[in-house]
C-alpha cells in the first residue's frame, strides 16, 4: 500500500493549487487594475486602428486540442488568411492539462491573445476578471450572424443578458468501448447502462477476455452522480454537503477493489486525460469516458471503430444525468485591439460551410443548423456516429448545470488527488469525503471573494 492521502501532503497540494489559481483569478492591485484600464481606453479611443489604415492585421488565435484538431484548425485559418490577405492568424495551441496554466499567466501578465478557446467551466471566472469582450454589440450588428443559431447555444455563451463566448459545438458525455472485446466477450452495451450494470459487464468481459476496466473517478462523474439525485455538483460542495460525493467515491472504491479494473499506477502511466495515451487506444481497457467532439479523434487514433453508450446512470437515479454541452466557445480578450475583425472570423468559422468541410464537426456538432446539415452527409461513418448520438442524447437530455464557478480548476485538482488516494488504498470512502467536502467547500469560498 501506498501512502499517498496524508494531511502534509494534502496540505501541499492545497497551497499550490491556491498559487496556481491566483493567475486566473487576478488581484485587485492598483497595477492590474491601471493595466485593464489601459487597454480598454486604448481599445474605445483607437478601435481597429490597423484595420482602419489599411495595414496588416495579425489576429492571435489560441486552443487546446490534440493532433487532429491542430491540424484541422491551421488549414481553416490557412483558408480563411487566404480569403482575407490583409489578415495574419498566428495560431498557439498545448493539450488541455497545460492549456489553463498558460492562459492563466498570459492573463496575469497582460497579453491574452486575441481569439481564445474558452471552456464552459472557466467562462465565469474569465469574465469575472474582466478578461473577456462583450460580443452583444457585434451580434446586434449582425457582424456575428445568429440567425440560424439557437437562441439557447447563444446563452450558454452569456452571463448577465451579455453574450462574451460563441459555442463551436454541440457535444455531450460519452462512454466509448471497443467493439470486438465487447463482441468476444458476449455481453451488451444498453444504449444507457447503470454503473450497477456497468460492474456486472466489466467483470464479465475481463473473466471472458482478460481485458481490464477503466472507471471516470474525476469531476464529470461527479457531476454526473450530483444530477442523478437531482442536484448540481457545485451547490452541494458550497453547502458543504456531502451525498453525492459519498456515493461517487464508493463507485471509485468499488471499482479499484475489483479484479478487472486497470491498477492505479498503470493508470497513472497511460494518463487518460491525453488521448494518444488513453488507455483504450492500445486496448489495455475495453472503455474509456470522454465528450462526443473527442470521439472522431480517440478513435482515429485508436485505429479502429469504438462502440458509443451514454455515461452511465444510477439504478435509483432521480433525474436523468445527460445533458448537452457547449463542447467549446470561443471568446474575445478585452485586450485585443483588433475586435471586430476577430468577430468577423468567429463568424466565418462557426457559420461558414467551407470552413466547416475543413472542420467536419470535429469540436462538435455545428451550431448553424444549415451549416450541420450540409455537412453530415460529407462526414465519414465516424463522424456520423456523433450526429446520430448527438441527436439521440438532445431526446432525453435535462438542462446542463450553470457554469461552474470561480475555484473549479482547484477543487479538480484537489479531487484527482482524492481519488488517487482511493484507488491505491490510502483512503476509504469515508475518509476521503470528510477530507474533500470541506476542503472544497473551503476553496470555493475564497475563490468567491
Amino acid at each position: 500500500m501506498r501512502k499517498r492521502f496524508l494531511p502534509a501532503v494534502l496540505a501541499a497540494l492545497l497551497a499550490a493549487v491556491s498559487l496556481a489559481g491566483c493567475g486566473s483569478k487576478p488581484e485587485n492591485t492598483d497595477t492590474q487594475t491601471t493595466g485593464a484600464a489601459s487597454a480598454a481606453e486604448t481599445t474605445k479611443a483607437a478601435p481597429d486602428t490597423q484595420a482602419a489604415s489599411g495595414d496588416k492585421i495579425t489576429l492571435n488565435l489560441t486552443w487546446w486540442g490534440n493532433q487532429t484538431r491542430n491540424d484541422v484548425t491551421k488549414k481553416a485559418a490557412d483558408l480563411y488568411m487566404s480569403q482575407n490577405p490583409n489578415v495574419e492568424i498566428k495560431v498557439e495551441f498545448t493539450d488541455w492539462s497545460g492549456y489553463w496554466d498558460k492562459l492563466s499567466a498570459m492573463a496575469a501578465g497582460g497579453n491574452m491573445p486575441d481569439i481564445v478557446q474558452m471552456d464552459y467551466s472557466y467562462l465565469t471566472q474569465y469574465q469575472k476578471s474582466g478578461q473577456l469582450a462583450d460580443l452583444s454589440e457585434y451580434i446586434t450588428s449582425g457582424l456575428i450572424d445568429t440567425s440560424k443559431i439557437p437562441e439557447s447555444i447563444i446563452e450558454s455563451g452569456s452571463i448577465d443578458g451579455k453574450c462574451y463566448a460563441i459555442s463551436l459545438g454541440s457535444n455531450a458525455p460519452m462512454m466509448v468501448y471497443d467493439k470486438a472485446i465487447v463482441e468476444k466477450a458476449g455481453v451488451t452495451i444498453p444504449e444507457q447502462p447503470t454503473i450497477e450494470e456497468l460492474y456486472d459487464i466489466s467483470k464479465t468481459i475481463y473473466e471472458k477476455t482478460g481485458t481490464k476496466t477503466y472507471f471516470d473517478g474525476g469531476i464529470n462523474m461527479m457531476q454526473i452522480i450530483a444530477r442523478t439525485n437531482g442536484s448540481q455538483l457545485f451547490d452541494e460542495l458550497k453547502e458543504g454537503k456531502e451525498d453525492s460525493m459519498k456515493l461517487h467515491f464508493a463507485n471509485v472504491e468499488k471499482f479499484a477493489k475489483a479484479e478487472f479494473s486497470i491498477s492505479a499506477d498503470l493508470l497513472a502511466e497511460k494518463n487518460p486525460d491525453v488521448v494518444e495515451t488513453k488507455p483504450i487506444i492500445d486496448s489495455t481497457t475495453w472503455n474509456d469516458f470522454l465528450f462526443s467532439n473527442q470521439y472522431i479523434s480517440v478513435s482515429s487514433t485508436a485505429g479502429r471503430e469504438l462502440g458509443i453508450t451514454m455515461y452511465p446512470t444510477t439504478t435509483d437515479a432521480k433525474t436523468q444525468p445527460m445533458y448537452l454541452k457547449p463542447s467549446q466557445f470561443f471568446s474575445i480578450s478585452e485586450s485585443s485591439k483588433n475586435k471586430e475583425e476577430a468577430a468577423k472570423f468567429i463568424d466565418w468559422f462557426v457559420n461558414s460551410t467551407e470552413a466547416n468541410d475543413i472542420l467536419l464537426a470535429e469540436r462538435g456538432i455545428p451550431i448553424n443548423s444549415t451549416v450541420a446539415d450540409d455537412i453530415k452527409p460529407k462526414a465519414d461513418a465516424v463522424s456520423q456516429h456523433v450526429f446520430d448520438f448527438i441527436a439521440k442524447v438532445s431526446e432525453i437530455a435535462t438542462p446542463i448545470d450553470a457554469p461552474d464557478p470561480a475555484g473549479k480548476g482547484e477543487v479538480e485538482a484537489l479531487a484527482k488527488t482524492v481519488v488517487e488516494a482511493i484507488r491505491y488504498g490510502d483512503a476509504t470512502t469515508d475518509e476521503a469525503t470528510a477530507q474533500f467536502v470541506p476542503e472544497a467547500k473551503r476553496i470555493l469560498e475564497e475563490a468567491a471573494k
